[in-house]
This record gives structure tokens, sequence and C-alpha cells, in this order.
């Protein structure tokens, strides 16, 4: 009985295994493909599902625009500032707080609390800040998803006309109405804003790079950029950040020459 329940159980393991990868003549197929990747059908219903969305919201992107999606106004926002800790304060956590001293200020109405209050009002800054790129001249677009078989093609050619081929790839584009437009396309995979000259600084001497020779080369020395974009009247790193930041002219000579 052992041996015949042993035989049963090997015939059962060989019969799963045709299934899942099938024998077949070694002349027709290499080694290297034997295996057979089973997709459920789920799977190829739900990346159907996602290639038609991402298409349908494109075309219609693409003919009327995105309408109330997005403002032709600068729209102003506040943020809290901790002067202490050096970080923004959640809105959140700001609301625990004001809670907190609400239920102190009732327990004890010394003068002890009123000290404390007026030292966490001088804590806490309010800064006012733009929330949107309008009236920009630079952004810079980092792609955020990757384009894998199920991301429409359209969407592929404007993210390559927006120099976006890779995951994390990030680029500073001038802010005209072509480039909104191509940004409004593809939304949904990249994330955008209006960048300040320390970023600006920050990113060129940090990921800054330049062809010499074929060769890519970091932006780290002056003598680098006074070699290569003298030409265009760039002779250091702040001429570069100055000319990114005002997306002039120079700025896009600058940029096709590797920068």
């Amino acid at each position: 009985l052992k041996k015949r329940h042993d035989l049963d159980a090997l015939q059962a393991k060989r019969a799963a295994e045709a299934i899942t990868n099938p024998r077949v003549s070694r002349k027709r197929i290499s080694d290297k493909s034997k295996k057979v990747k089973v997709v459920k059908a789920e799977t190829i219903l739900i990346q159907s599902r996602h290639r038609k969305n991402a298409r349908t919201r494109f075309n219609r992107v693409s003919k009327k625009g995105m309408q109330t999606r997005a403002s032709d106004k600068s729209v102003v926002k506040t943020k809290v500032w901790d002067s202490v800790k050096e970080e923004e304060v959640d809105e959140v956590e700001l609301e625990k707080r004001q809670e907190k001293e609400q239920q102190d200020k009732a327990a004890d109405a010394d003068s002890d609390d009123d000290e404390e209050e007026e030292k966490n009002d001088q804590e806490l800054h309010k800064i006012p800040y733009k929330a949107n790129s309008i009236g920009a001249t630079t952004v810079f677009a980092v792609l955020i998803r990757p384009t894998i078989h199920t991301t429409p093609k359209p969407v592929k050619k404007t993210l390559s006309t927006l120099r976006l081929r890779r995951m994390h790839e990030g680029v500073f584009l001038p802010y005209t109405d072509a480039t909104r437009k191509m940004l409004h396309l593809v939304e949904p995979y990249v994330l955008y804003g209006m960048p300040s000259t320390e970023t600006i600084s920050d990113l060129v001497r940090r990921r800054g790079f330049c062809r010499v020779d074929g060769k890519r080369v970091p932006l780290a020395d002056n003598n680098v950029i006074e070699r290569e974009l003298g030409e265009v009247g760039l002779i250091c790193v702040e001429d570069l950040v100055q000319v990114l930041s005002s997306a002039s002219l120079d700025a896009m000579e600058g940029e096709k020459d590797g920068t």
C-alpha cells in the first residue's frame, strides 16, 4: 500500500509539472526559455483597464485641456514652520498642540500659561508660499512612475520629448504654454514644481554633468564650465544657476550642451 501511495504521489507531481512546465523538443526551445510564465486572467484585465484609462485621459486632456482641474491664477497657501525643530509642522500636529494648549489653559489660568503661549507663538511661524507654478519661468520635473508595457505610446512619446526616459530622472524645463500642456498630458507620471535658487544650486553641484570628449564630467569645477560653456557666456556655477532660474535663451543653449 505504501509503494502504491508513493507511485500515485509521483504521478500527481509529474502531472502538475507537465501543466506548469510542459516538455517540448530541445531543438525548438533553449534552456533559458523552458519555464512558462503563468499570468492570471485578472492581471491581464487590470493591465488592459489601466491602459484604457490612461489612453482615455490623454485624449481628453489633449482635446479639452485640464478644464477646472488646473487653475490659471497663482494660488498662495500658508505653512507653519517650527523654528526650534527646524521643520514644517503638520496640520494634524498643529491641531493637537492647540487642543493641548486649550486644555492646559482651562486647567490653570495663571500667568505662566500666558508666557508659555507667547513662547509657542514665537516658535511657530506662518510662511506663505505658492501652491502652483503659475508665473514661474522654470520648473523642475521628475519621473515618478515607470513606463511599462501598459503605458500608452502617446504618453511615452511625450515623456521622451520632455527628456524623461528613466525612473526618478529630473530635468529643468522652461514653463511655457507648450511645456505646461505637455506636463498636463503626463501629469500622473511626473511630479513638477517651481524650484528655488538654493534648490537649483544644490542640484547642479550634486548631480550636474556635462559631456567632455564623450565622457560625463561633473560640474564641480568652474574651469570645466568655462571651457565647455564659455561660448554662451557661462564661466561658473553661479552663472549656470542664474540662467536656469531665469529660463533665458542662454539656459536652453546650456541644456543642449549637456547640463
